[in-house]
């Protein structure tokens, strides 16, 4: 979105350059733009939007195009995922427990959901037996 008159941007946007420069050299690289596009899950146009750094996405479109290319976040951003470990590891951040945590919490609710599921088809069914 452009800046209302009289205002100037004030987002730093070399992290959306930085991302469009990627995807581009991704795309390049792999060839086909259909089937790289289905393979990181987005639309032309927003592929597009994406490579003219014009693009805001999520975090969860980020970390779902670099799922669909087989990369991790830092390697589609074009950083060495051992450099990030030992960088953040300076910060005493362990990256491999996050990602455990993250994994757990997401069985927990894949889990939470299935029961959910199981609950409400088993209502629906005595509903439909005492009707």
């Amino acid at each position: 979105m452009a800046p209302k008159p009289g205002r100037t941007r004030t987002v730093d946007k070399t992290l959306a350059a930085l991302l469009a420069l990627r995807i581009e050299q991704l795309a390049q690289e792999h060839g086909d733009l259909a089937s790289f596009l289905k393979k990181a899950g987005v639309s032309p146009g927003t592929y597009y939007i994406l490579v003219r750094g014009d693009g805001n996405p999520t975090l969860d479109t980020i970390e779902m195009i670099a799922k669909g290319l087989g990369l991790s976040v830092w390697e589609l951003i074009g950083l060495d995922d051992s450099l990030v470990k030992y960088a953040l590891a300076t910060k005493s951040i362990d990256l491999e427990a996050i990602k455990a945590s993250n994994k757990a919490r997401a069985e927990a609710m894949g889990q939470i959901d299935a029961q959910r599921a199981a609950s409400k088809s088993s209502n629906n069914a005595n509903e439909e037996i005492g009707q």
